[in-house]
């Protein structure tokens, strides 16, 4: 199968094979994402999703196989990463710049403007804008990632566990900004234990066990 430009894929992987060390982490995976689609994928602990995620975000090269993101080749990372924006597990953030420095700092490497103060007020964050990213607590951490990656809007958006650590209130604030992204025509793969939550904002869902990836 030969990649291929129309109709317009966000995402596409042939025949891509991964290894880490000794361990062979994806095996043959194949892949099309139409651009504006919602993916949910699914898999045991250990099973490579984050590890696919980086991939995609251009963060690890293919060892074998080809793969594009918004018709770029995924090896060249820097074109790729115009167009993506991965939302790791652990938030990825810079520990000792505040909440609003971190949003600022995400702004400017992505050469874009938007409402900071707003967009930290959206996720109820707006009373610790000055407290470093060191000393928020893990739902805080998770909530500031959620505004970074709503602030951005990147076409591409890869969420690592969105639901992690957040209560019920947390959990619905990420189903509702995600979903605003997917409503706009950005294209989201969400990693996720909780399929219920998350087939709601992206309902195509894929497994990935055993370095392979089948349609649930």
């Amino acid at each position: 199968m030969s990649l291929s430009a129309s109709p317009p894929y966000a995402l596409q992987l042939r025949d891509v094979w991964l290894r880490l060390g000794r361990e062979v982490i994806l095996r043959g995976v194949t892949l099309d994402v139409p651009v504006g689609e919602g993916v949910t994928l699914l898999g045991e602990n250990g099973a490579g999703k984050t590890t696919l995620l980086r991939l995609l975000a251009s963060g690890l090269r293919p060892t074998r196989g080809e793969g594009r993101v918004m018709n770029f080749d995924l090896r060249d990372s820097r074109a790729v990463r115009d167009f993506v924006h991965l939302m790791p597990v652990d938030a990825g953030l810079y520990p000792d710049l505040t909440c609003t420095e971190n949003l600022e700092f995400a702004l400017r490497m992505h050469g874009q403007t938007g409402d900071v103060h707003g967009a930290l007020r959206r996720v109820g964050l707006e009373k610790v804008s000055g407290r470093r990213g060191r000393f928020l607590s893990a739902g805080m951490r998770k909530r500031l990632a959620l505004s970074r990656a709503h602030l951005l809007r990147r076409p591409v958006t890869l969420v690592d566990e969105p639901f992690a650590n957040l209560d019920d209130a947390g959990r619905a604030l990420v189903q509702e900004l995600l979903g605003e992204l997917r409503h706009i025509g950005v294209t989201l793969v969400i990693a996720a234990h909780e399929p219920a939550l998350a087939r709601q904002i992206a309902p195509r869902t894929l497994v990935l066990g055993s370095g392979q990836l089948v349609e649930a």
